[in-house]
């Protein structure tokens, strides 16, 4: 199948063939027909299947353009995503002979220029952040979202902060009618499905989940570094491989900033992304990205989303992410559009459990080490736990103290109180198992 076959726009067809697309990904064939049919969609798909055109092309198609207000609201998670978006909308409308009016609606851009704009003519499409959207929509109401036919959240699982669902409720119900919703993330939480139940009664959800819970394309790599140094381990892995170009990713600015200056002493051509920096160096050096200035790229896990950097070869996780959600988003920028890819994780003991929750999940994941500046494969050793029994036991003579005073017989009274204060706690911990299970069992009904 080929996008020819669907009823698309002269112009759309024109903008597809200049970029090379020529059939539809997975995602694609599954949203495309019934977003043309203004069904309203729900779609779980993993970063990097082609999530984008698949809301873009029938929201393009379906514009009416001789309306000039607001029929299209695409709410964003980041300013990164809404450039992305907005400029993939401008590479889809090239070869429009009519005008379609785009506005980007972000932070960073001159406000008062926007209210002005804004108060003599509307865009018809507008793709923002839900902070910059709400101001222009509902502080200065100088965008007019009442009549827009289509609302798109993409990435929805990063909008999910008690403060920004408050406001993306405001910005919902300013609309009237009953719009089509086209809702897209790698992954959509519950709490986040209850939240839009309010709006979306009748919707279709689509789910695409990989069965390897990443792009199957991807090779996982878990990075012994137990008894030695991070930072060595990672120079070591440095100079053995040798990306196109490699995400580098830490859980803090601090550690980005260190662990770019790092490579920049060994030599390596390097930059680095955090949520810190200016947003115009920021954006300075996702340009020079673009440009393959550089063969490493140190980053926190904004650059794990709304960032599409083309050519990533390789993912390290320097640090792994506290969310595992964010593993997956984070190994994502790699192996996109079927192409392969690397994820190297380097870990310690204390990251085991992180990794048997993965492997729990279903990711396939191989096992390595450096053994004289070569990757070998490894064993998966864990560090074997007490029960909770023997956790108990321990606890209980640490904390049962040996009198000033040794009277006869102590050892067998200081023995029987352990023994009691044991079966106690133990008691205690089971009733506790059970208190939580049945607390469960009721929420779940």
């Amino acid at each position: 199948m080929s996008f020819n076959e669907y009823k698309l726009q002269p112009y759309l067809k024109k903008a597809l063939n200049s970029i090379n697309f020529i059939e539809p990904t997975k995602v694609q064939k599954e949203v495309i027909p019934l977003a043309l049919k203004k069904e309203s969609l729900m779609v779980e798909s993993a970063t990097g299947s082609g999530k984008t055109h698949a809301f873009l092309i029938p929201i393009l198609n379906n514009l009416i353009i001789d309306k000039k207000s607001v029929q299209v609201v695409i709410i964003s998670p980041t300013r990164e995503l809404a450039t992305q978006l907005y400029n993939t909308c401008l590479q889809l409308i090239k070869y429009s002979e009519e005008k379609i009016t785009i506005a980007k609606i972000i932070g960073g851009s001159n406000r008062e220029t926007e209210l002005k704009k804004y108060d003599k003519s509307q865009p018809q499409i507008i793709i923002g952040t839900i902070g910059r959207l709400n101001d222009l929509v509902n502080v200065n109401n100088v965008l007019k979202v009442h009549e827009a036919s289509t609302v798109v959240i993409d990435e929805a699982d990063m909008i999910f902060e008690e403060k920004e669902l408050i406001e993306v409720d405001k910005l919902i119900g300013k609309i009237q009618n009953n719009p089509q919703f086209l809702i897209f993330s790698a992954t959509i939480p519950q709490g986040l499905r209850h939240f839009l139940n309010k709006y979306l009664t009748n919707i279709k959800v689509i789910s695409l989940k990989e069965e390897n819970l990443t792009n199957a394309n991807i090779e996982h790599l878990m990075l012994q570094c137990k008894a030695k140094n991070k930072e060595e381990v990672l120079l070591e892995l440095l100079h053995i491989i040798n990306p196109f170009l490699a995400i580098i990713f830490a859980n803090t600015k601090e550690s980005v900033d260190h662990l770019a200056q790092l490579l920049a002493n060994e030599g390596f051509r390097v930059a680095k992304l955090h949520g810190a920096m200016d947003d115009r160096i920021r954006k300075q050096t996702i340009k020079r990205i673009a440009s393959l200035e550089f063969q490493y790229v140190v980053a926190s896990d904004i650059a794990a989303r709304g960032i599409d950097i083309e050519g990533v070869s390789h993912i390290i996780n320097f640090d792994l992410p506290n969310d595992v959600e964010f593993y997956i988003h984070r190994t994502g920028r790699t192996a996109r559009y079927d192409k392969t890819g690397y994820a190297y994780s380097l870990y310690a003991y204390e990251d085991d459990e992180y990794i048997k929750n993965l492997q729990a999940k279903g990711l396939k994941v191989s096992f390595v080490k450096i053994k004289n500046h070569e990757l070998i494969n490894a064993k998966f050793f864990i560090k074997k736990e007490s029960s909770f029994a023997k956790e108990i036991e321990k606890q209980v003579h640490q904390t049962t103290k040996m009198p000033k005073k040794v009277k006869p017989c102590y050892r067998k009274k200081r023995k029987e109180e352990i023994a009691k204060k044991i079966k106690k706690a133990k008691k205690e911990h089971i009733s506790k198992i059970y208190r939580d299970r049945a607390i469960n069992e009721r929420g779940k009904k």
